[in-house]
């Protein structure tokens, strides 16, 4: 049983707490606070996901997965185009991107930088077959 003196402390810090209490509700907390953490995932998997930015607006839906001469692995966005002619596949290196849920979320580069990166034309890099796992990155 509290004495006289534990409950007048505890009277006297009531202000103090639903200040903090109203503190830590209203405090906005940081979306993405956790490390992605790597998983490994089928290619087939991965075909047709959308990939979206930060703010998830889509940017496209991967076309396919390719390993680049120097052993990275890419995934493959068509941009540009209309109704599927005139677009082009642009690489999407596997350690910029995130698997978050039924997309696949660009973490480090910017969307315009897409237009601006080079079209992939498939001579110095050879497409992973459907069966193939890999590790992704996952919010």
């Amino acid at each position: 049983m509290p004495d006289a003196l534990h409950l007048a402390n505890l009277r006297a810090l009531r202000p103090y707490a639903a200040v903090l209490a109203l503190t830590l509700m209203t405090t906005p907390v940081p979306a993405q606070t956790m490390a992605p953490v790597a998983n490994p995932v089928r290619v087939a998997d991965l075909i047709d996901l959308p990939v979206v930015d930060g703010n998830k607006i889509p940017l496209g839906r991967v076309r396919g997965v390719a390993r680049s001469d120097e052993g990275k692995i890419e995934l493959l966005l068509p941009l540009g185009g209309l109704f599927g002619f005139g677009e082009r596949l642009v690489p999407i290196p596997i350690e910029t991107v995130a698997l978050a849920g039924a997309a696949i979320i660009v973490l480090e580069v910017p969307p315009d930088r897409f237009q601006q990166s080079p079209t992939w034309y498939g001579y110095k890099s050879e497409p992973l077959a459907a069966g193939e796992t890999l590790s992704i990155n996952q919010r």
